[in-house]
Order: C-alpha cells, then structure tokens, then sequence
C-alpha cells in the first residue's frame, strides 16, 4: 500500500477547486446562451462541461482513496468516510491545517455558486420550455374541433375561424 500524505491529499483538492471553478465559469457563461437562444454556443459549452464534470468526478474518487489510505496510515479506521473537516482534525501541522481549511472553505463556496448557477439555468430552461409550449398552443387549432371544408362564397364562411396568433384584422 502506497504512503498517502497531506500534500498528496491538498494536491487533489487545489486540482477539485480548479475544475470547479471552471464549471461555475462555464456555468455562468451558458446563462446568456439561455436567455438569448444561442443554441451552438450552448452546446460547445455542454460538451466542455461534460469533460470537466467527468474530471471532477475521477477527482473525487481519488481524493475519497486518498483519503482512505491517509486515515487507515494513521490507524484512524471510523474516518473512512474521507472529509476534509475530518482531516482537518488530525492533522498536527498548523501550515496544513490552515491550507485543509482554506480549501475546504474555498471548495463550499464554489459548490454553492455552482448549485445557484444551475439551478437559474434550470429554471431558464424550465421558462423556456413553457414559452415554447404556449406558443405552439397559439398557433395549433385545438386537434379536438372538427375541421371541414367551406367554399369561400358559402354563408357562413369564416364565423367558425378562430382568431389566434395570426388574426391581422384585429
């Protein structure tokens, strides 16, 4: 079993605070895409947050061995569960513990934004949607009347037109 120490650990956290900060920056990016209908530029973005989601995943689960080694080292098996707050507890270097400290503080933060971030993209998506599905209501006759054919010259032509979207008689 490889020696695993705090170094090693705060290495894979400062790596985890940077690809969450590139997630909440392309987070936040993507808000405009949103709002302004930039589909291309909304999904060149998707695909950079899929790489860096994966990344942050294959992060995490080092990180949790990491951790897990570092712990079972030291003889402490009941903190297998790897958090940072935990970590920060055993650790007898101040220098450390106040990097373990900032990290952690720096990496809630940037989680939080993140999950802010996402879900105002979520609920722009959300608004989107319902926009798109009313519209499409204005414009599409209800599929429940019955539509027949009418001469033009018959009496009657026209009262049963329904005056929607693209009534320009007003």
């Amino acid at each position: 079993m490889r020696l695993v120490n705090v170094e090693t650990i705060i290495a894979t956290l400062e790596q985890q605070a940077d690809v969450y900060s590139q997630l909440l920056a392309l987070a936040k990016e993507k808000t405009p895409y949103l709002v302004h209908n930039k589909v291309e530029q909304l999904n060149a973005a998707i695909q950079k947050e899929r790489r860096l989601v994966k990344t942050a995943e294959e992060l995490e689960q080092l990180r949790m061995r990491q951790c897990g080694q570092y712990f079972t080292n030291l003889g402490l098996l009941r903190y297998k569960g790897g958090k940072i707050s935990e970590m920060i507890r055993t650790v007898t270097s101040h220098q450390d513990k106040k990097l373990l400290t900032d990290l952690h503080t720096t990496l809630t933060s940037l989680l939080e934004d993140l999950q802010m971030t996402s879900k105002l993209n979520q609920q722009l998506i959300e608004q989107s949607l319902k926009f798109i599905d009313y519209s499409i209501d204005l414009m599409v006759d209800d599929p429940n009347s019955d539509v027949v054919y009418q001469h033009p010259h018959s009496p009657g032509y026209g009262s049963n037109m329904r005056s929607g979207l693209f009534n320009t008689r007003g």
